[in-house]
């Protein structure tokens, strides 16, 4: 199971990477500057889920460590899409609440496995 949420993990940083590279072609400074947010949640649970999966088949025990490195990269991920749509005047609650319920149960899936 640890191999499940780490990829899970690891897609979810990734598409948002994607994400944020797509904001990073707009002429709109503010949009840009949130692409950087997004891309560095990213980056932080793509490295969180590289780490969990390293040192749980090692068995060494950070899993509040690597979840807690989740936590925050997730938060950025999710306030910087937030914020992004709330600037573009578009703003879908319930998409972002299915991100965060996402990003929330991955968070949970590092500190039980």
């Amino acid at each position: 199971m640890n191999i499940v949420v780490s990829i899970l993990a690891i897609l979810f940083g990734a598409l948002h990477i994607i994400a944020a590279v797509t904001q990073f072609k707009s002429k709109d400074p503010a949009a840009r500057g949130l692409a950087i947010s997004m891309a560095s949640g990213g980056i932080a649970a793509i490295l969180s889920a590289a780490f969990h999966l390293y040192w749980g088949a090692v068995g060494g025990n950070s899993n509040l460590s690597d979840a807690t490195t989740l936590a925050i990269g997730s938060l950025m991920i999710c306030f910087a899409a937030y914020i992004n749509g709330r600037r573009a005047g578009n703003l879908h609650l319930s998409h972002h609440i299915v991100r965060g319920t996402i990003a929330a149960l991955l968070v949970a899936g590092f500190v039980i496995w």
